[in-house]
Order: C-alpha cells, then sequence, then structure tokens
C-alpha cells in the first residue's frame, strides 16, 4: 500500500513539472525600474547587481551625467546618471535610488535610476512590438513593452546603450 502510495506522488509531482515548465515557456522576467515617471523592465541576464550609491569620486572635466568613480569590493565601478543622459533632470540621489550594475567589455558601470521594482514577472501574450508614446531618445533603447495591470513596462536593453558607450569611447580614444 504504501508503494503505491509513493508512485501515486512521484506521478503527480511529474504531472506538475510539466505544467510548470509549460508555463515557464511561456512567461518573461527581468528587472523593473522607474526613471522620469515612466517603468522599465531590463532582461535578468542584463543586470550584474543591484546597490544603494557608494561614496562617489568625482571627475574632473566630465558630463555632467557622469557622477563620479566609486571603488566596490575593489573594483572601479563608473556612475551615471541615466535621467539626466537622457536629457531629464539630475537627480537628487536619496535612499530611494539604487544603481543598476552592469559589466560590458572591462566595464563596470553604475546607472542610477530613480527606483528599482523588483522581479516582474510577464506573460508573453502581453508583449507589444512598438511604444509609439515613448520619449525619441528612449525608444532606440527600448524594445517594446509589457502591457500588465493598466502599466507600460518598457523593455529596456542597456546592452545596446553600453555598446553605444564604448562605440564613443573607442572614437574619443583614436
Amino acid at each position: 500500500m504504501a508503494v503505491s502510495g509513493f508512485l501515486e506522488l512521484l506521478r503527480l509531482t511529474k504531472q506538475g513539472n510539466k505544467r510548470q515548465q509549460a508555463d515557464d515557456i511561456n512567461r518573461w522576467s527581468g528587472i523593473a525600474f522607474e526613471m522620469q515617471g515612466q517603468t522599465f523592465v531590463i532582461p535578468l541576464g542584463e543586470v550584474n547587481e543591484v546597490l544603494y550609491c557608494p561614496e562617489l569620486t568625482s571627475v574632473p572635466n566630465a558630463e555632467s551625467w557622469l557622477k563620479g568613480l566609486a571603488n566596490v569590493r575593489g573594483q572601479l565601478l563608473t556612475v551615471i546618471d541615466l535621467s539626466e543622459y537622457f536629457s531629464g533632470p539630475a537627480v537628487k540621489l536619496t535612499r530611494q535610488h539604487k544603481l543598476l550594475c552592469l559589466r560590458h567589455e572591462d566595464y563596470y558601470i553604475g546607472f542610477i535610476v530613480d527606483q528599482v521594482l523588483g522581479l516582474q514577472h510577464f506573460h508573453t501574450t502581453s508583449f507589444v512590438a512598438l511604444n509609439k508614446v515613448l520619449k525619441q531618445e528612449l525608444q532606440k533603447y527600448c524594445h517594446g513593452y509589457f502591457k500588465q495591470k493598466q502599466t507600460h513596462w518598457n523593455v529596456f536593453l542597456f546592452s545596446t546603450l553600453l555598446k553605444d558607450f564604448y562605440q564613443v569611447n573607442t572614437v574619443l580614444n583614436t
């Protein structure tokens, strides 16, 4: 009797796993953040970590959106105000502001955002490929959005932004 109960439990577990796998295929997850009053989501693989802003050392003669450099666990972190970079208002750092930290090539970059909203999950059928109401300068870096609970979660690709930074840096150094 105990053996047949155990076998039934295994059968039910396999059914549950198959259902979970089917749900995972139709689900997209990312880290959500807010900037300039709009909501965005980043693919999970693009963000290395989320930090509070550490103490910064300013960089003389740098663009105003380049807020400074910080030592994070022995690594040099470049800190950029994402809102100001996109012609928005400069942030006045509070405890609410966070850094979305990414690696690109040999660079370790932290982008200041207004607020990190945590991990968000979306059903793939809620994806819309084009957002015509998004500011022009953001459209290059946002590839569609997910609509969930009357909110548009713009899919922001930092990988595209970092490629632009890298190209500018390469041109300046040649």
